[in-house]
């Protein structure tokens, strides 16, 4: 090979490289900030707390915002990015991944960054559960146990901890939300590209209820 077609080569693949990192850049969503004051008083709250009925679930948009305040109450940073809204075991960054389902695509939850990573694009919801009134939803939470720390009752106890705090964020902003254990297992795993040690616990669609 010639210098030429060498040098031809070399532009081709840097530009290659470039672009696969634009891409990669412009799939990564940051989230405005999300609502840390305000709303419903806790106990009352926890006193409305409810699933939405599934035959009568809420299908109101969901803005860009409360989808930031739902997924930082599920397992974003707090006090002043020193620690976690969740209990985790000796203080470990969440051993549980966030996922959101929509006519989008489907996202990865970045806690720390406050993100979201897109990792498909088309709509995702069908692919998670089998239920007309979740696919009808405007996004689907799925909570995955990653790895060795997701493994027995720390995974399952960091979940629950979790979705209880988008139960009672989504009674503050007046939205919907259902707790499903429910789901397409398969489509989920190849959706998500799930390794064998992760399991996908339960998931919680999401509706505006206006």
């Amino acid at each position: 090979m010639n210098m030429k077609k060498r040098l031809f080569l070399v532009a081709a693949v840097l530009t290659a490289l470039l672009l696969t990192a634009s891409i990669a850049c412009a799939q990564s969503i940051k989230l405005p900030a999300p609502q840390t004051t305000g709303g419903v008083p806790t106990l009352e709250a926890i006193e409305n707390r409810a699933s939405a009925v599934s035959g009568q679930f809420p299908t109101g948009a969901i803005s860009q915002q409360e989808l930031s305040t739902l997924l930082w109450a599920a397992g974003g940073r707090n006090r002043g990015g020193k620690g976690w809204t969740v209990p985790t075991a000796m203080g470990l960054d969440p051993y549980v991944s966030i996922y959101v389902a929509s006519k989008d695509g489907m996202f990865l939850y970045n806690g720390k960054d406050h993100a979201l990573e897109q990792l498909s694009a088309g709509d995702a919801r069908a692919k998670v559960s089998a239920q007309a009134f979740a696919n009808s939803a405007p996004c689907i939470l799925v909570f995955v146990t990653k790895g060795k720390e997701g493994a027995a009752y720390f995974g399952q106890t960091l979940v629950g901890a979790m979705t209880q705090n988008v139960y009672l964020a989504s009674q503050s902003l007046n939205i919907g939300a259902r707790f499903m254990a429910t789901m397409q297992q398969e489509s989920v795993r190849k959706e998500l590209k799930l390794a064998d040690d992760d399991v996908a616990v339960s998931i919680m669609p999401l509706g505006g209820k206006r």
